[in-house]
């Protein structure tokens, strides 16, 4: 039944570390056969309505991608060698829905805020189950384009 649920596909933007510029550095993560809800909704401040939309991913971290799933201590920890085998998710990352690549056109993620709907992660909960890893990663985003 949950495979049948998660036919979703994500885009996750890993922060690294910063630039010399201050410019986020982030590592591309592309997960598939995830369930991505979202809730639009509206916010009132002193200058009108803004949209703020949320959202909550779940992910099932052993069929996701090729790459294997580490908690982001556990990945801070690793050399580079062994990053390049694994991904991660922690709070501040940036999620968009789809396959998205802008790093091919010169484009940071900040840029891409502007062409796009991208979701800020707030947080990550880790279930076992059964042998397969769920994680409920949740968050917020502002619709950035016209």
């Amino acid at each position: 039944m949950l495979k049948r649920l998660m036919k979703n596909t994500v885009t996750v933007y890993h922060k690294t570390g910063e630039d010399g510029e201050g410019r986020g550095i982030y590592e591309r993560y592309v997960l598939s056969n995830v369930r991505f809800e979202r809730k639009e909704a509206t916010r009132t401040t002193t200058s009108g309505l803004l949209p703020y939309n949320s959202f909550k991913l779940y992910v099932n971290a052993k069929n996701c991608s090729k790459l294997i799933y580490a908690q982001k201590n556990d990945y801070g920890a690793m050399t580079e060698s062994g990053r390049e085998k694994c991904w991660t998710v922690s709070e501040g990352d940036m999620i968009t829905c789809g396959t998205t690549d802008f790093s091919g056109d010169g484009m940071s993620v900040d840029e891409m805020k502007e062409k796009c709907e991208v979701f800020t992660v707030i947080s990550v909960a880790e279930d076992r189950l059964s042998n397969a890893e769920i994680l409920t990663i949740s968050g917020r985003g502002r619709v950035f384009y016209e």
